[in-house]
C-alpha cells in the first residue's frame, strides 16, 4: 500500500509539471509514445530488425560474437519497445534539406572569397586572416550538417530496416571468427522469425554448432642458418605467445609476430620488421593436434639480418633556435656529443635520462625510454630520436626543442564546494620558471582565490560567503637529492625520479572563524616500468592558527557531544607527518572506453618526531597542540563498458585513522578524519553529515535529526555502483546505488558510533538515485538526485525508508540534490 501511495505521489507531481509546462510535456510524450519501435516509419514491404541473438555457443563468449553483427537493431529505452532515438532522427530528417545546405555552403564560400580577394588587393593581411577564420568556422559547421545531418539527426539514429545481405555477412563473419579461434569444423546458420501485431519486426537467431577445437601441440622455430636469431628465440621461449596444449587462436599468432619483432629490435636488429615472420600450421593425421612452425625469412640479397651497433650519439638541445648564424658548440660528456648555441642544461642531469650509448646494440625499448624520460622533464616542446645509417656507420641523433622558460597559466571557473554542494567562482594563477639554476629544475609560484556560498554551521537556514586563498612556492628537481653515485642516478633515471620542496600559506575566512596555515614539505616521487606511481612525502609540516567568532566559540563550548573534537581542531596546532601514496591506472582508467581499473594505497604517520624524548620535551613546553596518528586507506575503482554507449562503474573506499600517544589525547587533526555524505560520497546524505555508525544528533527543540554539524569518523567504508549511458548528444544519464558509513574506534560521547564486527553491517547506510551529466568536452557538469533507502540513524526495524520518500520534503527523506564537476569516481 505504501508503495502505491508513493506512485500516486509521483503521478500527482507529474500532473503539476504538465499543467505548468503543457506544451513541452506533450511534445516529449509525442516523441516517446509515437516512436514505439519505429515500425510506423517503414515503407512498403520493409521490415524492422528488432532483435538478434547467437545460440549454441558454449566456448566463445556471446559478447565477442555480438560485436560481429553487421547490422544493429535500434536502441530501445530501458529494454521497452520504445526507440526515441529513431523518432529524433525522423523528425530531424523531415526538416533536413541537403541540397539547400550545399547551396548555402557555396554561397558562403563565394561571399567570403570576394571579401578575402578585396582585402588582399587592399593589402589588409589582418582582414584576410579574419575572413579566412570566419569562413573556416562557418563552413565547418555547414559541412558537419551536410555529412552528419542536423542536430536531431545526430542525436538520433536511422531506422534499422532489415537487410538480408547484412545477415548473410554476419553469418560469414561468425564462421570466420570461429575458424580464427581453432574451430575449423564449426557450422553457422541463421533463422528468421516475424514478430509484432503487423508482423513487421524480424528476430534473427544465429545457430552455431561449434564442433571440436584444434589444439596447438608443438611450436618450433626455423631461422635457416641464422644461429644468432635462433638462440635469441630459444632463450625467450618462456615468453612465446603461442601456448602449447591450448586452443589455436589467430590472435596469438599476431601477438607472437609482434613479440618477435620487438625482441629482435631490442637486440640490434634495427631494419627487421614483422613481414619477415611467417607461420606454417600442420595438422596431425586423424587428430585435432597442430604443430606451428615459426619461420624467420632472410632479407633479400643478404644471407643474414644485420645487427646494428651504435657508433655515435649526438644530442642537439636547442632545435629551432638560431643565434645570428653562429655554429653550435660541441661538448662531450660520458661519450655523448652535446650540440647547442648556449649551454643551458647541466649535462650531468641530462645524461641520467639518456639510455642509448655508443658501443651498445640498437634497442627499440631504450629508444622509447630515452624519448619518454626526456619528455618527462617538462623542458622540451618535442623530443625526436632518429638513426642515420649513411656511410656504413650507425649514428643516433637526439633532437629536442626547448619550451618557453617562463609560462603563465590562468584558470577562472565555478567550483562546486565538496562540503556544502554550492557553487562559487574561483581564480587560479601559476607562474612556472623552467631551469632557473641550470639543473633542469622547475620553480613554480601558484595562487588561488575562491569564493563559496556556504551554509552557516551554526544555522543551516542561512547562506553566507566563505573566502579561500592559497599561495605556494615549489621547487622540483629531476632526480633524487640523495648522496649516491652517478651510475645509480642513471639507473634511477628509468623511474622518472623527482624531488619536491615547497612552502605555502593558506587562509580561510568564514563567518564562524578565520584559519591560517603555514606549510612546508619535502618529498620524492617516481614510477616504475609497470607504471605504478609512488609519492613519498618525507616531511609535511603545518602550523595552524584559528580565530573563532564568539557565537561559534560558545556553540562549541555547549556542544559537549561533539565539542571535544571540534574545539581541539581550532587550537593553535603543529601538525607534522610523512606519507606514501601508491597508485596504478590499469588500461588508462577514465581516459578510454575500454575496461579499466584504478587503485590507490595511502599510508600516513603523523607526529613521528614526538617519539624522540628531546623533541617531546620541547613540545611539552610549547603552547601548540600536537598530534600523533596513523592513517591508511585503499581506493579501488573499476570501469566496465557494456552494450551501446553504456558503462558500469564501481568504487570501494576503505580507510582507518587512529591517534596514539599522550600528545594526541585520543584526537586526530580535524583534516585527518574521514567524512561520509555528499556529491562524491553517499549522495543521499548531506555533505559530511552521515554517521558515525548509528549515532545521530537530535534537535532538542523540534525532536528531529540535527544535521547542523559535520560528523567525523576514524574508520570509513564506502561502495558505489553507477550505470552510465549516453542519452543524446552531450547529455548522459546515470542511475546509482551508494552504501557506506564512518565509525570511531570507541564510542566516546556518541552512542552507536563505535565500530563493531558484530553489527557494522547493520549500520551501512544505503542511498539510490539518478543523475544527468552535461558533457561540454572540456567540462562535465553533474546533477544527481538521491534518496535514502536505509538509514542506520533510526531504530532497528525502522531503518528502511522507501515508504517515507516525499518529493516535496528535502529535510530527511525527500530528494537530495548534488551538483558536481566531473564524475563522482
Amino acid at each position: 500500500m505504501n508503495f502505491v501511495l508513493f506512485l500516486v505521489s509521483i503521478y500527482s507531481e507529474a500532473l503539476k509539471l504538465v499543467n505548468s509546462n503543457l506544451k513541452n510535456t506533450l511534445l516529449i510524450a509525442i516523441v516517446f509514445l509515437s516512436s514505439c519501435v519505429g515500425t510506423r516509419y517503414l515503407e512498403g514491404d520493409q521490415k524492422l530488425l528488432f532483435k538478434q541473438k547467437v545460440k549454441g555457443n558454449e566456448n566463445i563468449s556471446t559478447d565477442e560474437l555480438n560485436d560481429l553483427f553487421v547490422q544493429k537493431p535500434n536502441s530501445r529505452l530501458l529494454l521497452l519497445p520504445i526507440s526515441p532515438y529513431v523518432a529524433f532522427y525522423e523528425i530531424g530528417k523531415k526538416n533536413y534539406d541537403k541540397a539547400a545546405l550545399e547551396t548555402e555552403l557555396d554561397t558562403l564560400k563565394s561571399r567570403y572569397n570576394r571579401k578575402i580577394e578585396r582585402a588582399t588587393e587592399n593589402q589588409r593581411p589582418k582582414k584576410v586572416g579574419k575572413y579566412q577564420r570566419k569562413l573556416n568556422r562557418k563552413s565547418s559547421k555547414l559541412n558537419k550538417k551536410i555529412e552528419e545531418g542536423n542536430l536531431l539527426m545526430r542525436w538520433g539514429e536511422p531506422l534499422a530496416v532489415y537487410d538480408t545481405n547484412a545477415t548473410e555477412q554476419t553469418q560469414n563473419q561468425i564462421q570466420l571468427f570461429y575458424e580464427s579461434k581453432g574451430y575449423f569444423d564449426a557450422e553457422v546458420d541463421y533463422q528468421l522469425k516475424l514478430a509484432g501485431l503487423q508482423k513487421k519486426r524480424i528476430i534473427v537467431n544465429y545457430l552455431v554448432e561449434e564442433g571440436t577445437p584444434h589444439i596447438i601441440d608443438t611450436v618450433f622455430f626455423n631461422t635457416g642458418n641464422d644461429t644468432t636469431i635462433y638462440n635469441l628465440l630459444e632463450k625467450s621461449r618462456d615468453e612465446v605467445k603461442l601456448s602449447q596444449n591450448s586452443t589455436y587462436d589467430q590472435n596469438e599468432l599476431r601477438a607472437e609476430r609482434e613479440r618477435i619483432e620487438i625482441l629482435l629490435k631490442n637486440n640490434g636488429y634495427y631494419a627487421f620488421n614483422r613481414q619477415f615472420i611467417e607461420f606454417n600450421v600442420y595438422q596431425s593425421a586423424d587428430t585435432n593436434l597442430l604443430s606451428v612452425e615459426v619461420i624467420i625469412n632472410k632479407p633479400a640479397k643478404q644471407p643474414f639480418h644485420k645487427q646494428y651497433k651504435i657508433n655515435e650519439v649526438n644530442f642537439t638541445t636547442d632545435v629551432n633556435s638560431q643565434l645570428g648564424g653562429r655554429k653550435r658548440q660541441l661538448e662531450k660528456f660520458n661519450n655523448i656529443n652535446y650540440y647547442y648555441y648556449k649551454s643551458s642544461y647541466r649535462k650531468k642531469i641530462l645524461d641520467q635520462r639518456v639510455f642509448i650509448r655508443p658501443g651498445a646494440l640498437y634497442s627499440l625499448d631504450e629508444t622509447f625510454t630515452t624519448q619518454r624520460q626526456l619528455a618527462n622533464l617538462d623542458m622540451f616542446r618535442f623530443v625526436n630520436i632518429k638513426y642515420d645509417t649513411a656511410g656504413g656507420e650507425f649514428i643516433a641523433n637526439v633532437f629536442t626543442s626547448p619550451l618557453d622558460k617562463y609560462q603563465v597559466s590562468n584558470e577562472v571557473g565555478v567550483n562546486v564546494n565538496v562540503t556544502f554542494g554550492l557553487p562559487g567562482p574561483f581564480y587560479n594563477v601559476s607562474l612556472k620558471n623552467r631551469n632557473p639554476f641550470g639543473g633542469i629544475e622547475i620553480l613554480e609560484l601558484s595562487g588561488r582565490v575562491g569564493f563559496d556560498a556556504v551554509a552557516n554551521l551554526s544555522d543551516q537556514t542561512q547562506v553566507t560567503t566563505a573566502t579561500e586563498a592559497r599561495l605556494n612556492l615549489s621547487l622540483t628537481f629531476p632526480h633524487f637529492l640523495l648522496p649516491y653515485g652517478s651510475t645509480i642516478k642513471t639507473k634511477f633515471g628509468l623511474l622518472n625520479p623527482k624531488t619536491r620542496t615547497g612552502i605555502g600559506y593558506s587562509f580561510t575566512d568564514r563567518p564562524e572563524f578565520t584559519r591560517s596555515n603555514f606549510n612546508a614539505s619535502y618529498g620524492y616521487s617516481w614510477q616504475n616500468k609497470k607504471e605504478w606511481f609512488y609519492d613519498f612525502t618525507l616531511a609535511d609540516i603545518n602550523l595552524i592558527e584559528s580565530k573563532l567568532d564568539s557565537t561559534f566559540a560558545a556553540a562549541l563550548e555547549t556542544q559537549s557531544r561533539f565539542g571535544q573534537q571540534l574545539s581541539r581542531a581550532f587550537l593553535p596546532s603543529f601538525v607534522s607527518s610523512s606519507y606514501l601514496s601508491v597508485t596504478k591506472s590499469f588500461n588508462e582508467y577514465g581516459l578510454g572506453a575500454n575496461k579499466a581499473s584504478f587503485i590507490k594505497f595511502y599510508g600516513e604517520a603523523g607526529g613521528n618526531l614526538l617519539n624522540i624524548d628531546a623533541v617531546a620535551e620541547i613540545a611539552d613546553e610549547s603552547d601548540l597542540a600536537n598530534f600523533q596518528f596513523l592513517k591508511m586507506a585503499v581506493d579501488f575503482r573499476h570501469y566496465l563498458p557494456y552494450g551501446k554507449e553504456s558503462t558500469l562503474a564501481f568504487r570501494i573506499n576503505v580507510g582507518a585513522a587512529r591517534p596514539y600517544g599522550r600528545f594526541a589525547q585520543g584526537i586526530l587533526p580535524y583534516e585527518k578524519y574521514f567524512f561520509a555524505g555528499g556529491s562524491n560520497s553517499i549522495r543521499a546524505w548531506a555533505p559530511r553529515r552521515l554517521g558515525p555508525g548509528s549515532f545521530v544528533a537530535i534537535d532538542s527543540a523540534s525532536g528531529n535529526f540535527d544535521y547542523r554539524f559535520e560528523q567525523p569518523g576514524e574508520i570509513i567504508l564506502e561502495a558505489s555502483v553507477e550505470a552510465r549511458r549516453n542519452l543524446v548528444g552531450f547529455l548522459d544519464g546515470a542511475v546509482f546505488i551508494d552504501a557506506g558509513n564512518v565509525w570511531n574506534f570507541d564510542e566516546r560521547e556518541k552512542p552507536g558510533s563505535e565500530f563493531s564486527f558484530s553489527r557494522f553491517h547493520k549500520e551501512i547506510a544505503v542511498g539510490t538515485g539518478f543523475g544527468i551529466r552535461i558533457d561540454f568536452s572540456f567540462l562535465l557538469l553533474r546533477f544527481d538526485v538521491a534518496f535514502k533507502v536505509y538509514d542506520p540513524a533510526r531504530d532497528q526495524g525502522e531503518r528502511w525508508t522507501v515508504d517515507e520518500w516525499n518529493l516535496g520534503n528535502r529535510r530527511n527523506y525527500g530528494p537530495a540534490l548534488n551538483i558536481g564537476i566531473g564524475y563522482p569516481f
